[in-house]
């Protein structure tokens, strides 16, 4: 350990001095004086109230101990800057000399310009941080921005906007995990646009992209944005991960059913105890199954606990004009 200035500081000018030398001396030895302006601080608020509490001006030590530069005052040592390179001794030997010299210059004039000087090098040093601060915090801003943006396209169906099938059946783990264990009902809406490829086939692959994205548009209208997931598993098959009863799943599908002419067959299927999310989606499915075998165009939810809740149908072709009347 050596020591590079010892001194007491007993009024302000000389702490202020002792600050200036301390910055020289890190800078001197390859340490960063930006990083040591804070602790070195952090020790001048010390040694002024230690003058305050009238307890005198403790001897002040500049070491430097290893690859370390601190600063200690009686048995308070306030590490400054780390030293990326064991300097030669002749170095720290002519920085001891140039310190001590320095240390011992009283004219008051110069000691004057010292001050102004250390205080203008320490108003900077805090402005540069500032401005490195802000920096790094819009940058951390812009990153959380971008990582946020490539989670959404990964997880988005670009046709639709709406989650594509991995989003899907990650929030639907989620969504079984959360209802059972909060208690919560859940319901699983599986939907298919019926004769989709008859429409695609007849009109053309742009109109079928305009019907599909209709399809979403409807589906979101139905639901709450915030709360429920509504997805497209590719091709003409979506699904809504609805966080309420079934009888909000058969609102939703009359919803639906409307804004797509009843072009569309529903299966749902509320989340029953110990249910998994294989069993709850083959529930849905072999509900969406009965609505296309009762002629499509309806919606079909799941018995729960042994009842047969009625289906919810819409307006589309002659041949279901009659039961488009029945409210679910």
């Amino acid at each position: 350990m050596t020591v590079l200035l010892e001194t007491t500081p007993l009024v302000e000018p000389e702490r202020q001095r002792l600050a200036r030398l301390a910055l020289e001396a890190v800078e001197a030895l390859g340490g960063s004086p930006f990083a040591a302006v804070a602790p070195l601080e952090e020790a001048l608020r010390r040694l002024r109230e230690d003058d305050a509490r009238g307890e005198g001006a403790p001897r002040v030590r500049l070491e430097l101990d290893g690859g370390e530069i601190a600063l200690r005052a009686g048995e308070v040592r306030v590490p400054l800057a780390t030293v990326p390179a064991a300097p030669e001794a002749g170095e720290v030997e002519r920085l001891r000399r140039r310190l001590r010299q320095e240390s011992e210059q009283c004219d008051a004039e110069l000691l004057r310009r010292r001050n102004e000087a250390i205080q203008a090098d320490l108003e900077a040093a805090r402005a540069r941080a500032e401005a490195e601060l802000a920096a790094l915090h819009a940058d951390l801003e812009r990153k959380k921005a971008e990582l946020k943006e490539s989670i959404r396209r990964a997880e988005t169906d670009a046709l639709t906007g709406l989650y594509n099938r991995a989003a899907y059946d990650l929030r639907l783990e989620r969504a079984v995990r959360r209802a059972a264990r909060q208690g919560e009902p859940l319901t699983l809406m599986l939907l298919d646009l019926d004769r989709f490829k008859e429409i695609n086939d007849t009109h053309g692959h742009q109109y079928g992209d305009e019907y599909l994205r209709r399809m979403a548009d409807a589906m979101r209208a139905a639901v709450r944005a915030d709360v429920d997931h509504v997805c497209r598993m590719g091709g003409d098959e979506f699904a809504i991960i609805l966080f309420a009863p079934p009888a909000v799943g058969e609102r939703v599908a009359r919803d639906v059913l409307r804004a797509m002419d009843g072009r569309v067959s529903i299966g749902i299927a509320p989340l029953l105890p110990g249910d998994t999310p294989e069993r709850l989606v083959a529930r849905a499915d072999a509900a969406l199954y009965e609505a296309k075998r009762r002629g499509r165009g309806r919606a079909v939810t799941a018995p729960d606990g042994g009842r047969e809740v009625p289906e919810a149908a819409a307006p589309a072709e002659a041949e279901m004009g009659e039961e488009s009347g029945a409210d679910g």
